[in-house]
């Protein structure tokens, strides 16, 4: 991604710096007028050439890196650690038991919600088995489920990874002493999938949640019968033991990176005391606030650039995927919450979390424009100008308008091309009076 040039959109905080600039030159020049010298032999004729530069209009603002999903997992019981079976970096699945704690160190309530469970489980299990069809059905639905979570999960294998194991194939005419014959030949390779795969698993995906849908309908058709309100009831108590069971131990919501682990096999916990952070630290974003100013000029899928406080040196991209249109309050001006997906981070690029992010979007394409330093332009009643050197060393005034500031220079447009001269400091034939007295 090309780096954007900023453009500094204040016009009135850039005239006043022109005017700035001015005054200190017209303060230089009084200062060297105050000699026994000519003032018009101490003024230097100072010239520069009008430059076209490529620069494209952005929006600077800041925000907070965050990841999508992130969950901070915090004890639901009090206890002593009895095991810890991830350490940070480790990468989790849905459902993986991170942390436990010992049985005995919790209150006997959830001691004999172990023995519920059991008993719950069982009783269920005997409704759904007292009827032949609705027991086909359960088992039909729970393998319709694998299936499908399967295909999801075999698809999102070929849409991410990039080492993907595959064989090329190849065959090749070669002379031999029994004549011409076909010599075959298999290159085992890694890279990504195919685009006849991921298909391929896109359409497998397709049926496999219409079949997943077709063993529901069936599944809740069969429980609609006699039985089905002491089906749901035996469901509920064993809902309500696995809940209790489950606050023995902290099991990953969702796929995902360990970020921390605060805990070790023999600590003491309290309810709601941190345990352990994880995040899928492949889907990265930053939530930041635009100017309402600015926020007309934003649009979905611009692109953007981000520097983090925590780690200088790193820039990641991204493009905006959202926008607030609901703006608010802060600090007495109106803000509009824009939200930026950021590409996927390289392995072993350290990218912490909260930290401050300095924030770059692109809100239009890279274009040419003519600038010139900040001290060719002039300013009287008429308006703005500069001082054109001809080919003889005359000068013409050209009007112009000034924009944006980049850097020591200043874009302009008017009756200028590029590698025009302009005259930095007009030379002047007043003669300062001598305040030591005297003659010139």
């Amino acid at each position: 991604m090309d780096t954007f040039l900023i453009l500094w959109k204040n016009k009135k905080a850039r005239f006043w710096g022109v005017v700035v600039v001015v005054v200190i030159a017209a303060a230089l020049f009084l200062a060297r007028g105050f000699t026994p010298a000519n003032a018009s032999d101490t003024a230097v004729e100072m010239e520069a050439t009008v430059v076209s530069l490529d620069v494209a209009e952005t929006i600077e603002a800041s925000g907070s890196l965050e990841a999508q999903p992130f969950a901070s997992l915090a004890w639901k019981t009090d206890g002593v650690v009895e095991a810890v079976n991830v350490q940070p970096g480790d990468f989790v699945k849905a459902g993986d038991i991170l942390v436990t704690l010992d049985p005995t160190s919790t209150t006997a309530s959830i001691v004999s919600a172990q023995a519920d469970l059991v008993t719950a489980q069982k009783d269920l299990e005997d409704l759904l088995t007292s009827g032949t069809d609705l027991a086909q059905a359960a088992i039909d639905l729970k393998e319709a489920q694998e299936d499908y979570d399967e295909a999801v999960y075999y698809l999102r294998y070929l849409q991410v990874d990039t080492k993907i194991p595959q064989t090329r194939y190849g065959a090749k005419l070669e002379q031999t002493n029994n004549g011409w014959k076909y010599k075959y030949t298999a290159e085992n390779f890694k890279g990504p999938a195919p685009k006849d795969w991921i298909i391929e698993a896109e359409n497998d995906l397709a049926l496999k949640k219409a079949e997943l849908e077709d063993a529901q309908r069936e599944y809740d058709r069969l429980l609609a019968g006699d039985t089905s309100a002491d089906v749901i009831a035996a469901q509920a108590k064993v809902d309500a033991a696995q809940a209790t069971v489950n606050s023995l131990s902290i099991i990953a919501p969702f796929d995902g990176e360990v970020l921390s682990v605060d805990d070790r096999a023999g600590d003491v916990v309290d309810t709601g005391e941190l345990s352990v952070n994880l995040a899928d630290m492949n889907h990265l974003y930053v939530k930041t606030q635009v100017d309402e100013s600015d926020i007309a000029n934003v649009k979905l899928g611009n692109q953007a650039e981000v520097t983090l406080d925590a780690v200088p040196g790193i820039t990641l991209t991204g493009k905006v995927a959202g926008i607030n249109p609901v703006g608010e309050i802060v600090s007495g001006l109106v803000k509009y919450n824009v939200r930026i997906e950021l590409d996927k981070v390289e392995k072993g690029v350290f990218v912490p979390l909260g930290t401050t992010t300095n924030v770059v979007i692109k809100v239009s394409d890279t274009s040419a424009i003519l600038a010139v330093p900040i001290t060719a332009i002039q300013n009287d009643n008429a308006g703005e100008f500069v001082w054109v050197i001809q080919n003889d060393g005359s000068t013409v005034r050209v009007d112009i308008v000034s924009g944006a500031i980049l850097g020591d220079m200043v874009s302009v447009s008017g009756d200028l091309h590029e590698g025009d001269v302009v005259s930095l400091l007009r030379a002047s034939s007043f003669e300062a009076p001598n305040p030591f007295g005297g003659g010139n």
